[in-house]
């Protein structure tokens, strides 16, 4: 009776055993296919809107150049959007945004001034918190790692560009998956007012 008990004992430990085991192994699985970092074939980024243009009324010098003021600016707030390949947004994804100025934007005139800014909206206000939002502006295309939003599989930017002078022009790249997304932003020309 003692043996048949000690035997019935083994075997509940056993079998409760195989069960946790069980139950941690479908967690793990379950919390991995949660990772950001797998994703399935298909992703899609949008970035609204898709292009934009400001019309710039340039003052000239005597010499007839544009007079650049850092001063004189316009931001554009931009929504990236990824989705999975059935239209579902993806909340947490993985995403890299740069910002990528034409080759005629750097103008050596500038100095340490730039045409275009990208910001992070943080707290997501719409607004320009500078410098804390500032995530490149150098010029040269800066890559910028972050994150959707948890619920709708947005990431919201600003992009500020100055519209002192015109006939400049900046595409920002947006990557998560095996998505992109683009967007342009340029600056027309309209001439002073006689």
């Amino acid at each position: 009776m003692k043996n048949s008990r000690l035997f019935s004992m083994k075997m509940d430990i056993k079998w409760l055993s195989a069960v946790v085991t069980a139950c941690l192994l479908s967690l793990l699985l379950v919390a991995c296919n949660n990772s950001t970092e797998q994703f399935a074939p298909g992703t899609t980024v949008t970035i609204a809107p898709s292009s934009y243009t400001w019309t710039v009324t340039e003052l000239l010098d005597t010499q007839g150049q544009c007079m650049f003021s850092p001063d004189d600016y316009q931001d554009n707030v931009l929504i990236i959007t990824v989705n999975d390949s059935n239209g579902r947004p993806i909340g947490e994804m993985d995403l890299e945004v740069y910002l990528s100025p034409s080759n005629s934007t750097s103008s050596p005139q500038l100095d340490d001034w730039h045409i275009f800014y990208l910001y992070d909206d943080h707290n997501n206000n719409g607004v320009v918190d500078h410098p804390q939002e500032l995530v490149s502006g150098a010029g040269d295309p800066i890559l910028y790692e972050t994150k959707t939003e948890k619920y709708h599989g947005t990431k919201t930017v600003i992009v500020r560009t100055n519209t002192s002078c015109g006939g400049y022009q900046a595409t920002l790249h947006a990557y998560a998956g095996d998505g992109y997304g683009s967007m342009e932003i340029n600056t027309d020309t309209e001439k002073e007012p006689d």
